[in-house]
């Protein structure tokens, strides 16, 4: 009785040892994450204008910017468009050329014209189509007319001059290209890239940006300046040009396309203009 017992606990022993010698260990495990984006709709709220300056800079005013389209919701949208006020001139029949009023902004947090500043000019447009495929921002302009005699400003141009490219996203070589300095815009003539993404550009938020922020401030904190003006975009009217004492107005068109010129903006150079205007 003895030997069969000690014989059947080690053939137990035996048989756990051999179980042991077996088993597999799990030390390096991998799971999944994900999660999927989807495009905006009006019910995921109203996007907000990012200001395209660098917030780390000290010559940048913090400012809130309303978006051109109260409850514009995307996907593909124009945020931002300027406007351009060339001020009160005198009468001259010299050509001459005027630059554009800086366009103010209210500072954040505030109300009250006593707290806007000047802050350069820009046009932006926000790209949540997540598609990738592209875009192209044109303007063009009507016109300066009025009611008076001399109605129509003839020969009147604007023109933009250096524009610099603001892209938020992370990877740059993913922003959109601007246009050549001295881009021109001619009443009632073709439309004029002011920015354009290729395919694979622009996804988020693009700005194109004219003027230099410290000169408005400097022009700003003068006291012997009234008007502060923004250089980079300026109204040419000739002189030979009839004028009389009144205020003349043009509509600028922003519009966006999703169908990119191959070229980029401005692809026939800042000297090709499209009908002039002058009838």
């Amino acid at each position: 009785m003895r030997l069969v017992t000690v014989s059947a606990l080690s053939s137990t022993i035996l048989s756990g040892g051999a179980v042991s010698a077996f088993a597999e260990e799990a030390r390096n495990v991998t799971t999944d994450g994900e999660i999927q984006f989807t495009v905006p709709t009006d019910e995921d709220g109203e996007l907000e204008v990012i200001p395209p300056l660098d917030p780390d800079d000290d010559e940048t005013p913090d400012v809130e910017i309303n978006p051109e389209v109260p409850g514009t919701t995307g996907p593909l949208s124009i945020m931002k468009a300027v406007t351009m006020n060339f001020g009160s001139q005198v009468i001259s029949n010299q050509d001459q050329n005027y630059n554009m009023v800086a366009e103010m902004q209210q500072l954040r947090g505030t109300e009250g014209e006593e707290n806007l500043v000047p802050y350069v000019s820009f046009a932006q447009v926000q790209d949540l189509r997540g598609t990738n495929a592209g875009w192209d921002l044109q303007v063009s302009m009507s016109n300066f007319e009025s009611d008076s005699q001399n109605n129509i400003l003839t020969g009147a141009e604007i023109t933009f001059m250096d524009g610099t490219i603001r892209y938020e996203g992370n990877n740059q070589n993913n922003a959109p290209s601007g246009h050549t300095s001295g881009l021109k815009l001619l009443p009632n003539g073709a439309a004029r890239s002011v920015m354009t993404a290729s395919e694979g550009e622009g996804a988020g938020a693009s700005s194109v940006i004219w003027g230099n922020q410290a000169d408005l401030n400097a022009q700003f904190e003068n006291e012997d300046i009234d008007v502060v003006e923004n250089n980079a975009i300026r109204l040419f009217v000739p002189g030979a040009t009839a004028k009389d004492a009144t205020t003349y107005e043009s509509t600028l068109t922003w519009e966006l396309t999703t169908t990119p010129d191959a070229d980029g903006p401005d692809a026939d150079g800042p000297d090709a203009d499209g009908p002039d205007g002058d009838t």
